[in-house]
């Protein structure tokens, strides 16, 4: 007996055919309403059965008749989406009121989230260094942590109104 075949790009055949068959359910539509010229009915009639693993390029076309995440229809796992580092750090310059402040050493704020702004100006801060030396990646995760504290002060402020 042979070995089955290895497919880098799906978990599991049955799996796929498990998701794929929610996602159609999901979007009222029949296996005849998904299928297109080169995908039958019957076709995604053996996928969802798992008795077929679909390429990724009908992964891809699946997913947006679907309207659905084509990472989560391979492999279980939605893809989370990242802002570009560019948006996130004039996000958090307009929010926070301006350029950075020079960070002062290796301060931490009193009062955990009692304070979140303040929180997120120190993380902003932090990110700026980063900057300067080079540490991009660094420094985008930093800015990233700042914008969603500005998020939950945001979201505190109006919850108290």
């Amino acid at each position: 007996m042979t070995a089955p075949h290895y497919h880098s790009h799906v978990d599991d055949p049955a799996a796929v055919g498990r998701r794929l068959k929610d996602a159609r359910v999901a979007a009222g539509l029949s296996q005849r309403q998904l299928s297109f010229p080169g995908c039958s009915a019957a076709y995604i009639s053996r996928l969802e059965a798992g008795d077929r693993v679909p390429s990724l390029q009908l992964l891809r076309k699946l997913a947006l008749k679907l309207n659905a995440d084509e990472q989560f229809l391979a492999t279980g796992v939605e893809r989370i989406e990242q802002i570009a580092p560019e948006v996130v750090e004039a996000e958090v310059t307009q929010r926070l009121g301006g350029a950075a402040r020079e960070p002062e050493g290796s301060r931490r704020p009193a009062g955990g989230l009692d304070d979140p702004s303040n929180r997120a100006r120190i993380l902003w801060d932090h990110s700026r260094a980063l900057v300067q030396a080079g540490d991009r990646a660094g420094a985008a995760r930093y800015a990233r942590d700042a914008l969603a504290l500005l998020d939950f002060a945001d979201d505190r402020s109006r919850a108290a109104t």
